[in-house]
Parts: structure tokens; sequence; C-alpha cells
């Protein structure tokens, strides 16, 4: 405020692994990440967008998410596999002390982030190849993230906590090699923001993100906590599907078997989860059968999964878009 002759420019990027894309151009254009001398990282090759108002931002940022990467998970129908950055800058001309007629130009830096959400090795022990070494890399730069806010909080102490000469990692991941000037500068500021779901399926990834807030803060008295208010779960909407095998009874694994004409005693203490869990080669020692039929068992079970799977994500994704429209028309 104040200043007219201030010029403010967005620039939008997804950063998935060791790629960094463009989302504001045409085509997702690579970026490369450039450190400069007075401490700025620049994003060569990204669309840079000048925006005058409130509504060309707002457009700017719309644009950006639409282009942005989603794959189905067995946790999440439209879950992001990059992380998002936002860099909306600021820059205006200031007039020197008195006397000089030079003027010096301020630049003021605002860094959005939306992460992609880190998966325990339980939720993506069913993901093709893929979608596990998107979930390493993804779980890689949050502990480089992590990191890096800790150790700047080693830094920032005042007192005797004070420690000299810490060194921030940023070159750990390009995330953090993003945000180098937010853990440098000294007037730099974070603020974290963390959703939770209520159910109670969800307990452990609640408590999992909240530890996770709690790390990159730097203490738990520092979190905020918002009024209550009343969610519906999205499962009360849902209509009715199948049980993927994963999550069959034991009797409900010896009744899929037999409709699959598939004559092979299955051991008392084996579950669809246990049975999903093993290879091809585990089965046939577990149920002392040969290894072709070992292998019709495994395909089997794991073509089913995925088709109801699909299903189920197939209708996360209807609930997610009708709550979506009914929440716009209000």
């Amino acid at each position: 405020a104040g200043h007219a002759d201030a010029v403010v420019s967005v620039h939008f990027v997804e950063l998935a692994g060791k790629i960094c894309k463009d989302l504001l151009g045409d085509g997702g254009t690579e970026v490369t990440l450039a450190e400069a001398k007075d401490g700025s990282v620049k994003l060569l090759d990204a669309e840079s967008v000048e925006v005058k108002t409130p509504q060309q931002l707002a457009k700017a940022i719309e644009l950006g998410k639409s282009r942005r990467k989603t794959e189905a998970t067995d946790v999440n129908g439209v879950s992001s596999r990059s992380h998002a950055v936002v860099q909306i800058q600021i820059k205006f001309a200031r007039k020197g002390q008195e006397g000089d007629k030079k003027k010096k130009q301020q630049r003021g830096l605002l860094n959005l982030l939306d992460l992609a959400g880190s998966e325990r090795k339980n939720d993506s022990m069913y993901h093709s190849s893929e979608r596990q070494k998107e979930s390493n890399e993804i779980n890689a730069s949050l502990w480089a993230l992590k990191e890096c806010t800790r150790t700047r909080a080693l830094a920032s102490m005042g007192g005797k906590n004070k420690k000299k000469n810490v060194i921030i990692p940023y070159r750990s991941s390009n995330l953090t090699r993003l945000l180098r000037e937010s853990f440098e500068r000294d007037l730099a500021r974070l603020c974290v923001i963390a959703t939770v779901a209520p159910n109670a399926t969800d307990t452990e990834h609640s408590m999992e993100t909240l530890r996770f807030v709690s790390q990159l803060v730097g203490s738990e008295k520092k979190i905020q906590e918002g009024p209550p208010r009343e969610v519906v779960s999205i499962v009360a909407e849902m209509k009715k599907v199948e049980v993927a095998p994963k999550a069959y009874s034991h009797e409900q694994l010896c009744a899929f078997l037999k409709k699959k004409k598939i004559n092979a005693a299955l051991p008392k203490r084996i579950d669809g989860k246990a049975l999903m869990k093993m290879s091809s080669a585990q089965i046939r020692s577990h149920m002392k059968i040969s290894e072709s039929l070992s292998d019709i068992i495994f395909n089997a079970l794991r073509k089913e999964n995925d088709r109801v799977t699909k299903l189920q994500r197939a209708e996360r994704l209807r609930v997610s878009q009708a709550r979506k429209a009914g929440s716009g028309h209000a």
C-alpha cells in the first residue's frame, strides 16, 4: 500500500523429485534453479505473470493449480504427487536519504507452498514401483525441509541457547534450495498450516501430521488450534462399493478363491491383508501348493484389488467433486 510504482509478479512451479516444472507457461517447461550472488534463487525459463488486482492474482493461481500433477493412491483419489510453490514478488523503488536523488529498489517475496502428502510404508505397499518411487522422493524432500527449519530455529535462538556457525543444509533438495532466502534472511518468517481428518480410521495419519508440524515449528507451544467444527465423513456420502482383497476376512478370502474356482486350502490365520503382502513364492510356501497355482492366486488377487480400488477411487472423486460444487453454490 502507498507505492503506486510497485510491481507484483507471480511464479508458479511444481517440484516432483529432482524435476521442477513451470505451471503458468504453456507446455510445462522444465525450470532450472540458479543461485544468484545476492542469495536469491532464480527460476530460469519459468513464466512470470505480472498482476495488478487480487482477481488477476487469484486467476493465475487457479491456472497453476489446474495443471498440477495428481494421481490416485489407496489413501487419496486425487493425491498431489508434487510440491506446489507460488512465489509472489513485490518490487518498488524507494527514495534514499535526504539529498540522495537515486532510488533504491526494495523487494519483498512471499512463498506459498502446498506440500505433497507424505505416506507411510504400509499405505504405499500396494502402489506400483513408480508410485513408490514418488513416495520416497516426497518423504526425502519433507525430511530435508524439516532439517532446514530445525537448523534455522537453532541458528536464531537467543541467549545462552544460541548456536554459532550453524550451517543450514538447504541444498539437500530442490524444495529447500528454492526456499533458501526463507532460511538465510534474518527477517524471514514461517507459518505452517496443517489439516487433519476427524475419522477414527485416520488417527495415525493425523498424529503423524501433528508430529511433523511440531518438528517444523520447533515447539508444540507454537501450534495454534482453530475453533472446532463439525465435519461429515466422505465415507458417509459414498455409495457402497465392493471390498478390496486386502480388506478381506479369512471367510471372504475363502469365498473369493471358491468363486474363482481355485481349489486350495487356506490356513485359518491368513486373511486378505496377510495374503496380499506375500509374494508368489511365499504363498506357495504357506499354502503348500504348486508354483503354477500360487502364481494364479497371486495374479487373481492383484487383478481384483486393482479393479475394486479403481471403483473406490472413482466414488471418492465423485463425492469430493459434488462437495466442491455444493460449496461453490452456497
